[in-house]
């Protein structure tokens, strides 16, 4: 593959946020949802961490990489996916993923929660581009909106929250071209800035979070089905390798 390299200098994403955030059912679903009709074949996803975004993914395709970093979220990557000989588990850094990775390979690649921990976004965005086959997808979900931006980002390893604009020029330097690009998650925005931005929190409340997953998001993701937010805690991108 190219030898372009990435720097990801954020320390390994704490797993009990990753689990906290597994949690969230509807939320979860919902982020899926935008991407199931342009997966298939040959997948990867980057960042899998514990498997909430994999085990969605997996009915979608024939077979599915899971790229991870982290040690201890690898090893329960394989643990739940053990008896699936189709599931394949690399504990590998991105910058890792892209050196031994063959040009052409992949049908569709996931980053979901990933990019934003890249310092060198665009470095990823030709190495992706280059894994994957004429035709394939690139399926991105990131936080949103720099105003946003606060201690809890910080303390995430979040290098930055996107722009559409930004995000669209990342995507479209490496040669991607993109379908999709849209707020997602209108009603996140507020809590985010009063409770993070605003307040300082540093730290996810699970009973909020499920108290927004079950009665927030279902009605939010009705809405949003409908008429496309003029802005959201977070991005959605669909690309293409044309």
């Amino acid at each position: 593959m190219s030898g372009d390299f990435v720097t990801n200098t954020a320390k390994p994403f704490p797993g009990d946020v990753l689990e906290d955030m597994g949690s969230m059912q509807n939320y979860n679903d919902w982020i899926v949802s935008q991407f199931s009709t342009k997966l298939g074949g040959r997948a990867a996803e980057i960042g899998a961490g514990l498997g909430t975004i994999s085990e969605r993914l997996r009915p979608f395709v024939d077979r599915l990489d899971l790229i991870e970093p982290t040690l201890a979220l690898a090893e329960q990557l394989r643990e739940k996916f053990a008896d699936d000989d189709h599931c394949i588990v690399a504990e590998q850094t991105l910058e890792s993923w892209m050196e031994t990775t063959s040009d052409g390979i992949y049908d569709a690649v996931v980053m979901v929660n990933v990019l934003e921990h890249i310092e060198d976004d665009r470095a990823a965005a030709r190495g992706l581009f280059a894994a994957m086959k004429p035709g394939g997808k690139l399926l991105i979900f990131v936080p949103a909106l720099p105003f946003l931006y606060s201690e809890l980002d910080r303390i995430y390893g979040h290098f930055r929250r996107y722009q559409r604009k930004d995000l669209s020029n990342c995507i479209e330097s490496a040669g991607f071209r993109i379908e999709r690009l849209r707020y997602f998650d209108i009603t996140g925005v507020f809590p985010w800035w009063l409770l993070n931005t605003v307040m300082g929190k540093t730290s996810v409340h699970p009973p909020f979070l499920t108290i927004y997953d079950k009665i927030l998001v279902p009605p939010t993701r009705v809405m949003e089905s409908i008429l496309p937010p003029p802005l959201g805690k977070n991005l959605i991108l669909i690309a293409s390798k044309d």
